[in-house]
């Protein structure tokens, strides 16, 4: 990977003789999402829920623990379950706010950082990959990339296990250009976009990937 000066990327093909892809587009709030978390949904609601519910029981038992010791076990049965609704319940119902609210502080941060609502120039061709944004312009060949995911019919260009720059679904039509550049990518790189395996682990769940193999065995 190397770094060149805005102008390293061509306006316009050279030749016919050197064919490939070239996209202007902004990343978005999810494009983002889809490279850092295991899921858009910064609180799946399996999850959240049943934490929400283990929270809830510890509540119930220390807060009725005076009825255990008093031999009431039915009334400390009721109000033990019902306050593990309660906080399943409730944490569900409040589950839209907090994911908006959530969405609106990444997006804030992503904003100040310059990571989103900037055109990013991207050529895929022959030689490999070659992207500029913010006046810096990053180049990958086809043998220095990690890994070629396709997630949801977006393209993950895996320049190392934590880094990755996509070409996200919406840059294509039809999914008729879209096999025409899979095609295209399969003839140049040599190599298939794989199932979403680094894409769906997210930056967390690729960090502990990493240090797991750190970890003398």
């Amino acid at each position: 990977m190397s770094e060149s000066s805005l102008g390293s990327v061509p306006k316009i093909w050279p030749s016919p003789n050197r064919p490939g892809f070239r996209k202007t587009f902004a990343l978005e709030l999810d494009d983002h999402l889809d490279i850092q978390h295991a899921s858009r949904q910064l609180l799946p609601p399996g999850p959240t829920v049943g934490a929400a519910g283990i929270v809830a029981l510890f509540v119930a038992l220390i807060t009725n623990f005076d009825k255990w010791q008093a031999g009431d076990v039915g009334t400390f049965a009721i109000y033990v379950l019902a306050t593990i609704v309660a906080g399943a319940l409730g944490v569900f119902l409040l589950l839209g706010p907090i994911r908006r609210f959530l969405r609106s502080m990444y997006r804030r941060r992503l904003v100040k950082a310059e990571a989103i609502g900037r055109p990013v120039e991207s050529t895929v061709d022959q030689s490999g990959i070659s992207y500029t944004v913010l006046g810096q312009t990053v180049t990958c060949t086809w043998d220095s990339l990690y890994a070629l995911e396709e997630d949801a019919g977006t393209f993950h260009f895996w320049m190392s296990k934590m880094v990755s720059h996509p070409w996200p679904a919406r840059l294509f039509a039809s999914e008729e250009k879209r096999q025409v550049f899979r095609e295209n990518v399969l003839k140049w790189s040599g190599r298939s976009f794989s199932p979403p395996v680094l894409a769906r682990l997210g930056a967390r769940g690729r960090a502990n990937v990493l240090a797991n193999e750190a970890t003398p065995r």
